[in-house]
């Protein structure tokens, strides 16, 4: 019956691996995946010192000689529901304010996978053990849809006339692929140093594609030819390596450390683009070249395994990121990570976790000057596992995040101005002449709220 089970889940999340997409919102950092491992997701993301599952050697290469095994495999396969909500005030007509108005609202999904696995040998007191792995690291998956209708009053129960639609289309993943060595000495009965080195290869390619089009009603109304669609596409490849090196020490039977340090990575990211305006289409000539730093990160947590009738284990972890090498505008980070694992009975475990960790959001206004802006995710997540055999386990983990910021108009507001494009002193669109059709800037930003609820399933196999 467990069987039965676990192999429903896994053609499960197969099936739904066709829904795709991601907060729109981060197109330049994109959205950081962290640990697809699903024990470790229901604990936080925790795992600095993870002697269980061969996914453990992602977040520290160390952590391979720490698991007491001379051969391990993993599988992972990740789920996330996105939900974004994006409002401006609303008020009376005392300039009293209300509430907030949502004008665009998008539930979307996205999905990806990861694996691991390693092989070790003891040679006396030392072990030595090599893996690889391969992760998505960023995505930058993303949909967004908005429509646009006119300001004619609502009567006889029908709607505003749409008058254009807005999209964006995000599609792209950074992946990471990489070569993990490991080195463990005995210290002593109940103690043991891990010394571990990841090498690792990024490489992706990313699409962006932003569109306004009119509708046909807004092109009869107006006349053919008169209203130009606007289409942007961009496409960019990324290349470069990342290097990470990490401790993990065994105190004793119930205490243990561990610790990574990522080296700042500096990427090759070559962009090329064509914009359609009005059915002309222009390129870029050459393929403009940048530099993309990923910042250094440093991250220290501890294990405790207390004496209790029930086995527990007990994580908390901290990271610092090193934002300031990107450049001025920007801060270090603090993000902080904390999870518990406790078996309650017949060997299935109840885990939790929370986590906050820290981003920024970066806009590039019209004189090219750059303003960012940073959020704080806040994340509760839970899981359990499943025994199939000894050596094979079903491992889930579930977790709901949150966060709420300002951002600019994704599309400017003067764009449906159709007197801009007819030369008249009038509307055609806009029944109600009163309205002023002006560009919100940070004197007036959206107010955007996201969450995810998002499912994370393993199946590891230990020798």
């Amino acid at each position: 019956m467990i069987k039965k089970l676990a192999l429903s889940v896994i053609l499960s999340i197969i099936i739904i691996a066709g829904l795709s997409a991601w907060s729109i919102t981060d197109d330049y950092f994109g959205n950081r995946y962290g640990m697809l491992d699903a024990r470790s997701y229901a604990m936080g993301s925790t795992g600095i010192f993870n002697e269980l599952r061969p996914s453990a050697i992602t977040l520290n290469p160390a952590n391979l000689t720490l698991i007491n095994r001379p051969a391990g495999l993993e599988g992972s396969f990740f789920l996330n529901r996105n939900e974004d909500n994006r409002a401006v005030p609303l008020y009376n007509s005392f300039d009293n304010y209300i509430d907030d108005s949502v004008y665009a609202s998008n539930l979307n999904f996205y999905d990806d996978y990861a694996t691991a696995g390693f092989v070790s040998f003891k040679p006396w007191k030392l072990r030595i053990g090599i893996g690889a792995y391969y992760q998505p690291l960023l995505s930058f998956d993303g949909d967004y849809k908005e429509e646009i209708r006119n300001n004619r009053n609502t009567d006889n129960d029908n709607y505003p006339e749409k008058i254009a639609v807005n999209t964006i289309e995000n599609a792209g993943v950074l992946n990471q692929a990489s070569g993990v060595l490991s080195l463990g000495f005995a210290l002593g009965e109940n103690s043991e140093l891990n010394l571990g080195f990841d090498f690792g290869k990024l490489w992706g390619n990313t699409k962006y594609q932003k569109d306004i089009l009119w509708t046909q009603w807004a092109i009869d109304t107006v006349g053919e030819g008169v209203l130009p669609d606007s289409i942007y596409k961009e496409n960019v490849d990324w290349d470069g390596y990342r290097y990470k090196t990490g401790v993990s020490a065994r105190i004793n039977k119930r205490l243990g450390i561990g610790a990574t340090y990522t080296f700042k990575t500096t990427l090759d990211r070559t962009i090329d683009w064509v914009k359609t305006y009005g059915g002309v289409e222009v390129s870029s000539t050459t393929n403009a070249k940048e530099d993309y730093i990923l910042p250094s990160e440093f991250r220290l947590g501890i294990n405790y395994q207390p004496r209790n009738i029930m086995r527990t284990w007990f994580n908390l972890e901290g990271e610092y990121v090193r934002f300031s090498e990107i450049g001025d505008q920007y801060d270090d980070v603090i993000n902080f990570y904390a999870g518990v694992e406790h078996n309650i009975k017949y060997s299935l475990p109840f885990r939790f976790g929370f986590q906050a960790t820290n981003s920024y959001l970066r806009t590039v206004e019209a004189d090219n000057s750059i303003i960012v802006k940073r959020i704080i995710t806040p994340m509760i997540t839970g899981g359990s596992s499943i025994p199939l055999t000894d050596k094979l386990h079903l491992d889930l983990g579930f977790g709901y995040s949150w966060r709420e910021y300002e951002a600019l108009d994704l599309f400017r507001d003067s764009y449906y101005d159709d007197r801009h494009y007819t030369g008249e002193n009038s509307y055609q669109l806009w029944p109600n002449q009163h309205i002023t059709l002006t560009d919100r800037g940070w004197e007036n930003p959206d107010k955007v709220r996201e969450s995810n609820i998002s499912l994370s399933t393993s199946l590891s196999y230990t020798w």
